[in-house]
Formats: structure tokens, sequence, C-alpha cells
């Protein structure tokens, strides 16, 4: 690339008309060159007219559309491209974008950019849709124009069909916006949106029916809707219509604990013993299974003695179907630890190692089980060594410091001596190793 000093050498001898052939020519056959005197005139020029300004900003958004359009153009092909093409491409959305947001230009040159857009968008296989909508927004700035975009979204289902349905409601365009939107009813809340729609226009009975609706076709989570349905029921005393909502959500697969728990609230703020107990005891098997050491405490708080008693049986067994360390938590609560220890000393019988991560289980059970547990943390000290590698030896020097505790707790202290130095003398050729224990104190 040339200097500035030899390009002055270079044009120095011409005068202003063989100047002005000479950038002619230049910019006729360089895009670049040419933006880059559209933004020195706009910027650094002298007071331009109001039509010739338009012009400059007109082809500064052409020049940047061209570029960006070109590779768009190519990763819609292939479904992407280069990174950096991609980089390329988006600095140039940013800057038309830029030019939109802050440059008055005409709706006509506008609206044929868009066209070009629009058609990008509805490929949408370029990986760009994102910053074409982007654009395609600030392409529009008065109502009549946002509806002109929204009427092309609106042919398309999902996402687009839910942005137009968002333009029209913003616009006013009440008609429009429930069209769209009913035609694009996907998840639960599309149609409680949809609902706050009607409420904000006092017709709660076209409300609550969208959002039965919504219950009837929709599978997947549906908690809003149940909320929704909840709630509305509560506020209108409508018992029957509460438990007829409670008995078809058995028939979903999914949300059984959103509605179980309402329901069990319900029940339990009436003073409904024997229906607060049914649906306690139905969240066992519906609720997040991080949930059932607690529903656990509440059922022997809330279900009277006797109930207790004859239910404890049932409510351990789900509990253990669905969360093991749940089941084992409520078993080192009760002092029941022989079941637990027989799992973890069973690893390869059961295959539940893996649940005394961190050691969560067999530290509370170190006192009680000392020496199985020692020589469970031995093993697995000898298998983090043989593994190899810095993170797996700061395992290792992590349970030995286990060990050494129990050990000398229960005054094994030369046994603790004998075997670490056996220890040592099998790993003396893992420097590592012996590295990060040199801070270890046998």
């Amino acid at each position: 690339m040339m200097d500035n000093k030899t390009i002055k050498n270079l044009i120095q001898n011409y005068d202003k008309a063989e100047l002005q052939k000479l950038l002619i020519a230049i910019l006729s056959k360089n895009s670049a060159a040419q933006q880059v005197l559209l933004d020195y005139c706009r910027k650094n020029g002298k007071p331009l007219k109001q039509e010739d300004y338009s012009a400059i900003i007109l082809n500064q958004l052409e020049n940047h559309w061209t570029r960006a359009s070109e590779i768009i153009d190519e990763f819609n092909e292939y479904g992407g491209g280069p990174e950096e093409e991609e980089e390329i491409a988006c600095d140039e959305l940013e800057k038309m974008t830029e030019l939109l947001e802050t440059e008055e230009i005409p709706w006509e040159p506008r609206k044929e950019l868009l066209e070009e857009v629009l058609d990008f968008i509805r490929m949408d296989n370029s990986g760009f849709s994102d910053m074409l909508t982007d654009l395609a927004d600030a392409m529009c700035r008065t109502r009549e124009e946002k509806v002109y975009l929204a009427d092309f979204l609106s042919q398309s289902k999902g996402y687009y069909g839910n942005w137009a349905s968002e333009i029209y409601r913003a616009c006013g365009e009440d008609g429009k916006y429930l069209e769209s939107k009913k035609a694009n009813l996907h998840y639960s809340w599309d149609y409680l949106e949809l609902a706050r729609y009607y409420e904000k226009h006092k017709d709660s009975k076209q409300a609550l029916q969208i959002v039965q609706e919504g219950f009837q076709k929709l599978d997947g989570r549906l908690d809003e809707i149940y909320q929704y349905l909840f709630q509305y029921y509560v506020k209108h005393d409508d018992r029957k219509a509460l438990e007829k909502l409670y008995h078809d959500s058995e028939k979903k697969r999914m949300n059984q604990d959103t509605i179980t728990e309402l329901m069990y609230g319900y029940y339990k703020e009436r003073g409904e013993y024997e229906n607060q107990k049914a649906a306690l005891l139905k969240l066992l098997s519906c609720s997040n299974t991080a949930e059932l050491y607690k529903l656990y405490r509440k059922c022997r708080q809330e279900l009277t003695q006797e109930d207790f008693a004859k239910e404890e049986k049932g409510i351990l067994k789900t509990i253990k179907e669905r969360n093991l360390s749940a089941y084992f938590d409520i078993l080192l609560d009760k002092n029941e630890t022989k079941e637990v220890m027989d799992y973890i000393l069973h690893p390869g019988q059961c295959g539940g190692w893996g649940i005394d991560q961190g050691h969560y289980f067999t530290k509370r059970l170190s006192a009680q089980y000392p020496r199985e547990i020692v020589e469970l943390y031995w093993k697995e000290t000898a298998s983090y060594a043989k593994m190899g590698k810095e993170a797996n030896y700061a395992r290792a020097v992590s349970v030995l410091k286990e060990i050494r505790q129990i050990m000398k707790s229960n005054m094994w202290t030369d046994e603790w001596k004998a075997r670490y130095q056996a220890f040592l003398e099998e790993h003396r050729r893992k420097k590592l190793l012996l590295k990060l224990l040199e801070r270890f104190k046998a």
C-alpha cells in the first residue's frame, strides 16, 4: 500500500479537472472507494443541498447492502460460511441500521431495500436472521410502515407470526392482531397472552375459553395455564370446575406436580384433611424428585400418627424408586444405616457407588463404620493415583486427608503411617503426585 507522501508526489502535477477525472475513474471501479468518498462528504465536506445530502445517504445505504447481501446470498446457498465474511456482513448491516436510525430517508427507497431484506428473511438459511429482522424493524418508522412489515411477517407461522401479532397490537390493529395471534397459538404463553388481551378489553368469558382451549390442545409444561385456571375457579368459587380440572389433569403426562400442589394447598386451607392427605400422597409420585425429602417430612408432620404409620412403607417405597439419595437421607435420619452401607459397599452388585459423590454419605457413616469406609477410601485413592494427571492426583491427596483423619481418630496411627509409607513407595516415580504431597503432613 502506498503511503501519503508517494500519493502526493504522484498527483501533485495534475490540475483540478484531471484530478476529478482520475477520481471518477477510481470510483467507477471500486465500491469501497465510493463508500470512502460518501463517508467523507457526509462528515467532512462543505455544506450540501438537502437533495445532495439525501443522495449521499442513499448511496451509502445501498453500498452497505450490496456488500452485505452478496455474502448473505452465499451463506443462504450453503447454510453458512467463513467467519471473516460473516463479520464483514454483520459490520455492513450494523452500519445500515445506524443510518436508518439517525437519518431521514424517504419510504420508497427504504421499501425497495426492505423487500430485498424480507426475501432473505423468508429463506431463513443464512444465519443472519436476527440481524435482518432488526434491520427490517429499523426500516419501518411510521404506523403504516410497521403494519406493512407485519403483513409480510403474518404469512409465516411461529416466531415471525408472533412478531407480526406484536406489531399489530402495538399499532392498534385489533382485528389483524386477533387473526394473527389465533393462527399462532403454539405454547401456553401464546394462549395466556391472548387471554390477557381479552381481559384488557373486559371480556373475561372469552379469556377463560382461550385458556381452556390451550389446556385441551397443548401437551408439555402447562404450569401457567394450571395457575390461571386454578385462580379463576377459586376466585369464582367454582368447586365443580376446579375438581374437573384436577381430574382432567390426570390425562396429561406432565405438570401433575403443579396442579396437585395447588389442590393440596386448596384443601389444606379449607381444612379438608382427607383430600389434603390424598393430594400430598399424590405429590410423592409426580413432584420434582428434589422435593421428595421435604415431602416425606411434610407427610410426617401433617398426617395423623395413625395414617402416617399406615402409609410410611408405601411412601418410602415411592421415594426409593424415584430418588435413592433422598431415600438414604431419610434412612440416616431414622438411624437406619445398614441398607445405606450395604449399597455403598457393593457398587458392582447394586451399581451405586456414584451416589456417594463427594463422600456425601460415607462422611456421615464413618463414625459407625470406620473400617469399611477407610478401606473404600484406600481403594479410591489408589484408583486416582493410577489414572495420572494433576487433577486426579489432587483428588487422591484429598481422600488421603480423610483417611488420615478417620484412622487417627480411631487410634490406628501406626497402621496409618505404615500404609501411607507403602503408598509413597508404590508411587515413588510419580513426581507430580509426590510434589502435591510435600505439604501433606502424615
